[in-house]
């Protein structure tokens, strides 16, 4: 931790290079042999590299293989072969163009060598400027946000995503499998969702595991949601050349996501889910799509296997979401598929294909409402957030969580009210509708899970009835039904005009129109947004980093950080440390490279450890905490009268963790803070 004087985000730059590497190069080389190209290349290839990562570290840890960049890079050169094979197998086979179309969208144009200007338009050059305009108006605030790339987010799941690093980087086991694994003391094999620590582990050199992850977390915000939302932008709207202009800029002027998810509870693996959400949900549109030709089926459905197995992954959240949003154009197009069945008088398929989906929901329900452990996950309890109606406008107006500390409450009135136009415009012309129905389901989610407690909760369990990680999903359909208003509203604009100007009835001139008035509309609406709300998204990012630093009452403060760093040259590399997890001792693990007893918030603690965490305050009159300390080849002892939520249930077997009343022999200070941290050497138990 080098605060004022040291390390600047021009310091991360090599970190930055080789997150983007990580997350991007992998995947393009994939989608590049399925015959992807143009925008798809970009915008898939984070949630393909997640599924080679999150596949990959599995299968090489079943094999014995370490998890290293080397690794993953010879996995994903297999898969790439494999699925280069497969192309050109379905592109040999007899009049089966591999080119799939949803609504007018190239999805794997390899074989289209011309494209007319509105395709290199809508293919590249609005896309292209949308994102990067989204990337530059975020990089800003967001940046300022988190204020110094070292310094760590301090929250609860901060801690455990900084020890899985840690561990992956530790035991070069990066198997999703084995994960949980580092939330206890055993190390027995447990299922945790890993593919977003897999990439962030294989960025760290020499820097504190922190800037790794707090650039990968930037990554997320400013690169990969605005190419996700500018794909599914392209694809959901085919027709509308500068949808993939406007969608990602918009998407970028939200608290809810990525500011609050990045920070609060900073679940950056969850946030990872829902940035290449959008990309699920493209490829599910062109999997899906009549357009589609069989051999290019195949290939976006092997595309669209990946990168769903990357998201289960990286958090299963992201393809339950994937599957509840995309239920509109699912079902309508599995409608479809039964009136085919019947038309070719296959009423017994059609049949099977009604009964079965149905049966499958039944029973499941019955799961959720009769069996104890299914259904403690679906009924997850939460205090609720405030009135459903509040919650409501909240959603739509991005004021989400404004009674909590972590909520906001300045609207965005700009993108609420050109969403309510963009809703309206759907139904009203027939183009899009599917997307405003997966509004309404985002926000009902959003409202379920921050109001009162109905009979709707079980939907959102999956989530941990959370809604700051269902309030992430709505920005995506708010941004793109508010495009769509501006859009549509734009082309009609040229369309009346051209009736009396024959010049605008030509496509480059009527182009050229549009794009103008877009911009022209855009640099009227800006001021009025507050530069697309960068004081909001920066200060909640604030919130739970530097301005963490000041709190009484938080992790750690900057001098104990620094005490921290410290312990890394201090402490014997095989030194294992004891410490109450909320008073900051966790961090030694993530940021010192020491064994913690602790090294997580909250995890499968065996009674042993429990029994020294209640008693170690009773090390001269209880002979057995001295036989616990030698098992568990504890050798330091972290001390801090400061607790992040001292009352917390989770704490029931820490309150012995402390050196007051211990005798001046027992101990020998190492190190100490400012504060009143300090770590010291355990010199009694025959140590």
């Amino acid at each position: 931790m080098h605060g004022d004087m040291g390390m600047t985000w021009t310091d991360a730059l090599p970190v930055a290079l080789a997150t983007l590497a990580c997350f991007f190069l992998p995947g393009m080389l994939v989608a590049l042999a399925a015959g992807i190209r143009s925008l798809a290349t970009f915008a898939l290839a984070p949630a393909l590299s997640l599924g080679l990562a999150g596949v990959g570290a599995v299968l090489l840890a079943l094999t014995g293989i370490t998890w290293t960049l080397w690794s993953y890079l010879g996995f994903t050169a297999v898969v790439a072969v494999a699925v280069l094979v497969l192309a050109r197998v379905l592109a040999s086979l007899p009049g089966r163009r591999a080119t799939a179309r949803a609504g007018g969208s190239t999805a794997v144009p390899a074989e289209t060598r011309t494209r007319s200007w509105r395709q290199v338009v809508t293919g590249s050059i609005a896309p292209l400027v949308g994102v990067v305009v989204a990337a530059v108006v975020s990089f800003t605030p967001l940046k300022d946000g988190i204020r110094w790339p070292d310094y760590p987010a301090l929250t609860w799941d901060s801690v455990h995503h900084h020890s899985s690093v840690r561990y992956i980087i530790e035991t070069g086991n990066g198997s999703s499998l084995s994960l949980g694994a580092v939330a206890s003391n055993d190390k027995a094999a447990r299922f945790y969702p890993g593919a977003w620590h897999d990439l962030v582990s294989l960025t760290v050199g020499t820097l504190p595991i922190s800037v790794s992850i707090n650039v990968a977390a930037l990554v997320m915000a400013c690169v990969i949601w605005p190419l996700s939302v500018a794909y599914l932008a392209r694809v959901a709207f085919p027709r509308l050349a500068w949808m993939p202009l406007l969608a990602p800029v918009i998407a970028a002027g939200f608290i809810a996501f990525p500011a609050r998810m990045m920070s609060y509870g900073t679940v950056w693996p969850a946030a990872m889910g829902t940035a290449i959400l959008p990309a699920l949900l493209a490829l599910l549109l062109l999997v899906t799509s009549t357009r589609t030709t069989p051999a290019a089926r195949v290939r976006l459905l092997l595309l669209l296997l990946i990168a769903l197995a990357g998201a289960t992954l990286c958090h299963p959240t992201a393809t339950i979401a994937a599957g509840y949003l995309g239920l509109p154009f699912l079902l309508h197009r599995y409608a479809g598929v039964v009136r085919v069945a019947l038309g070719r008088g296959r009423k017994l398929l059609a049949a099977a294909l009604v009964v079965v989906p149905v049966l499958a929901v039944v029973l499941f329900l019955a799961a959720v409402i009769t069996v104890p452990s299914v259904r403690s996950v679906f009924y997850f309890q939460t205090t609720p957030v405030g009135p459903a109606t509040n919650a409501l406008g909240a959603a739509v107006f991005d004021t989400m969580l404004a009674p909590l500390a972590h909520g906001n409450t300045e609207p965005f009135w700009v993108g609420g009210l050109l969403a309510i136009g963009g809703f309206i415009l759907t139904i009203a012309v027939r183009e899009g509708r599917w997307v405003s129905v997966s509004w309404m389901i985002a926000i009902l989610l959003y409202v379920v899970a921050a109001g009162e407690q109905t009979f709707l909760r079980p939907v959102v369990g999956l989530w941990y009835s959370d809604p700051v990680r269902l309030g992430g999903l709505v920005p995506l359909f708010t941004s793109l039904l508010a495009a769509f208003c501006v859009t549509r509203v734009v082309e009609s604009t040229i369309t009346v005009t051209a009736a009396r100007l024959p010049v605008l009835a030509r496509p480059p001139a009527a182009g050229a129109a549009t794009l103008a008035l877009v911009v022209g509309l855009a640099a009227v609406l800006y001021p009025h947004t507050g530069e697309l709300r960068a004081d909001a998204r920066s200060e909640r990012l604030a919130a739970d980093y530097w301005r963490h630093l000041e709190w009484s009452g938080g992790i750690a403060s900057l001098s104990e950080l620094r005490m921290i760093e410290r312990l890394d040259e201090e402490l014997p590399e095989d030194a294992v440390v004891l410490g109450d997890p909320t008073s900051g001792a966790a961090l030694v693990y993530s940021l010192a490279g020491r064994d913690a007893v602790f090294p997580t918030m909250m995890g499968a603690w065996d009674r042993d450890a429990e029994y020294l965490g209640r008693n170690f305050d009773r090390l001269d009159s209880d002979p057995r905490v001295c036989e616990l300390i030698r098992q568990y080849n504890v050798s330091y002892f972290y001390d801090d009268d400061g607790r992040y939520l001292p009352d917390i249930i989770h704490r029931k077997n820490m309150e012995g963790l402390t050196a007051a009343g211990l005798a001046p022999e027992d101990l020998s200070l190492v190190d100490s803070s400012d504060d009143g941290a300090a770590v010291y050497k355990i010199e009694s138990c025959g140590l």
